[in-house]
């Protein structure tokens, strides 16, 4: 069995000797590996230095963006150029000791096809995380859990061991921080099996996060919305088919005591919050038709992939 170990890099001068250094000590273990650095457009001497640690070393390989493309485009390139059976992903910054990935690796068994390392599972801790990271960090899990309708309870963490068959069989799109649960959700798709197992999350030691809270929330909202949109569009609906049955609640009781006068706008306003709130919830229910049929099609991609690999 080969591994491949996929790390993505964005300025991480201060982290790269380090973290080869671990990983490499803990993939000794096994017989046959592979690590494969994406520099990911780095603007410091991530790319230098790398190339530098590795140029004695044919286990370790390099690739470059020739501008920064997010680390889902890098874990995308990474796992195109994967020879292994198995593949792992983890942090440059090892925020994820290295120390897991055996057990990762261990816990890949029949019938398991992935496996996550979580924090928030019960016996994963986290330690050292800035307050107002740790809440965000939480808050996208459970609300990106919610819409997957599954019991994983980290579906954003990037220490993670695959079987190479998955990822063989999606087709991958996020360029973000978003390919973690996107994967999970379209390899639950299409019947592969997922287990986690708990892990530390530790807060970064050397340089700056590159985790920009306010885009990775918002890519993290649109991929719960698009997985379930039912959450978005449900709650509008009701929100103001409410406001239109308070509002008939209201004017009904003015009607009882005699000062009901028909030509009130509250009329109309009534009217059409009522009509507007029915519409609402029948997109959304269109909208989880639509996306109970994209899964059927992520079926259809995967036995696509499958057969042209097998003409190959």
């Amino acid at each position: 069995m080969k591994i491949s170990l996929v790390i993505p890099m964005y300025n991480e001068e201060e982290n790269v000797a380090k973290t080869l250094e671990e990983v490499t000590n803990v993939l000794k273990k096994f017989d046959d590996f592979e690590i494969i650095v994406v520099d990911d457009g780095s603007t410091d001497n991530t790319y230098q230095l790398t190339y530098e640690l590795i140029s004695s070393d044919s286990r370790i390989k390099l690739l470059k963006h020739p501008v920064n493309m997010g680390m889902g485009r890098a874990l995308r390139t990474g796992f195109e150029k994967a020879e292994g059976d198995v593949i792992i992903t983890i942090d440059a910054d090892l925020s994820y000791d290295p120390s897991f990935i055996p057990k990762l690796i261990d816990e890949l068994d029949e019938p398991t096809d992935i496996v996550i390392g979580s924090q928030y599972m019960e016996g994963g801790k986290t330690e050292n995380i800035p307050a107002l990271r740790l809440f965000i960090s939480k808050s996208a899990n459970k609300i990106v859990g919610y819409a997957m309708a599954d019991s994983i309870s980290t579906v954003t963490g990037v220490l993670r061991a695959y079987r190479k068959e998955v990822l063989d069989s999606v087709e991958l799109e996020s360029n973000g921080t978003e390919i973690n649960p996107e994967i999970i959700s379209k390899a639950r798709a299409v019947g592969f099996n997922i287990k986690e197992i708990p892990v530390t999350l530790k807060g970064r030691e050397l340089g700056e996060s590159k985790v920009r809270f306010r885009s990775t929330t918002i890519s993290h909202l649109l991929f719960t919305f698009f997985e379930k949109p039912m959450i978005l569009f449900g709650t509008i609906g009701l929100i103001i088919c409410l406001i239109g049955v308070i509002s008939a609640i209201y004017l009904f009781y003015e009607y009882l005591i005699g000062t009901l006068d028909p030509t009130r706008p509250l009329m109309l306003f009534m009217v059409l919050m009522i009509l507007s709130g029915i519409q609402i919830l029948i997109f959304g229910f269109v909208a989880t038709q639509i996306s109970l049929l994209k899964r059927e099609i992520y079926v259809v991609q995967k036995e696509n992939k499958l057969l042209r690999k097998k003409l190959k």
